[in-house]
């Protein structure tokens, strides 16, 4: 009986294990001077960030970066309508480091960007408002999921309201 209560706690500790560390997959979120700061000791010069770049997402807790998937959209209010633009994350630096961007002028409304990312089994997501002057670090949201439907309009309504 001892037996198997040890293999039912033994089965039970390895089970947690594996949700504690797909846990740990999360999104860093922060300037693109971050991004290309400088290279570390002996290694190659970081390539300049191009100036349409807005904001660096990092990867964290992720060990399958070769197999990680991140995408992203910018939704938006542009003359009193709601529109959405395709927004480009562009691997820069070290792997798991994107630069994100778009092509919709900023100056033209208030705007989210809705960031998605997977880790093998485990999902990351980010809702980063942008304004005139790039994104805004104090209104970012960080999820242990892709951001819902919810969680981005409630983003792109504070923003859309923070700009009356």
């Amino acid at each position: 009986m001892e037996m198997v209560k040890l293999l039912m706690w033994s089965a039970l500790v390895a089970s947690l294990g594996v949700r504690a560390s797909a846990a740990d997959f999360t999104l860093t979120i922060g300037s693109t001077v971050a991004a290309s700061g400088p290279a570390p000791v002996g290694a190659e010069p970081r390539q300049k960030v191009s100036k349409g770049g807005l904001f660096a997402v990092r990867m964290e807790g992720c060990e399958a970066l070769d197999k990680a998937q991140i995408s992203g959209t910018a939704e938006g209010i542009s003359n009193g309508a709601r529109v959405s633009a395709p927004v480009t994350l562009s691997a820069f630096g070290p792997p798991g480091v994107y630069v994100a961007s778009f092509s919709t002028p900023q100056a033209a409304g208030s705007w989210i960007v809705s960031i998605s990312a997977s880790c093998e089994s485990a999902k990351a997501g980010a809702v980063v408002p942008v304004g005139p002057a790039g994104f805004v670090r104090e209104g970012t949201k960080i999820f242990a999921h892709a951001p819902t439907k919810v969680e981005v309009d409630a983003a792109l309504k504070g923003i859309a309201g923070a700009g009356k």
